[in-house]
């Protein structure tokens, strides 16, 4: 989130809206855009747990009546493990200080 004149004299852009969207829970399905190679990400593993990540490549896209969902291969963890990810499913997001936050309340140190 980029500061603004603190008097809010002028309206906010589409861009900084689209900028300031977040989740709200970490089980929430959460697409953004700008979703490319490198980009660090949290992901939630087949264990349940949350990992900082690193997004590899683009993996397959499904066509589903909910949407165009694209995936991700994300490597993640100390064995720098690869799996894919959807955020459609709610288990990437990313490395944001609001969902570091709802990652601190769900009792992770981060």
């Amino acid at each position: 989130m980029r500061l603004r004149n603190w008097k809010e004299t002028v309206p906010p852009t589409i861009e900084e809206t689209l900028m300031d969207v977040h989740p709200r829970s970490l089980d929430e399905p959460f697409h953004w855009g700008g979703i490319e190679w490198g980009l660090t990400v949290w992901v939630k593993t087949v264990e349940g747990k949350w990992c900082l990540g690193t997004v590899e490549f683009e993996g397959p896209t499904a066509y589903t009546e909910r949407a165009i969902e694209q995936s991700f291969y994300v490597r993640y963890g100390r064995n720098k493990k690869s799996d894919l990810f959807r955020p459609y499913d709610g288990n990437i997001k990313p490395d944001t200080p609001e969902v570091r936050e709802l990652l601190r309340k769900a009792g992770y140190f981060v």
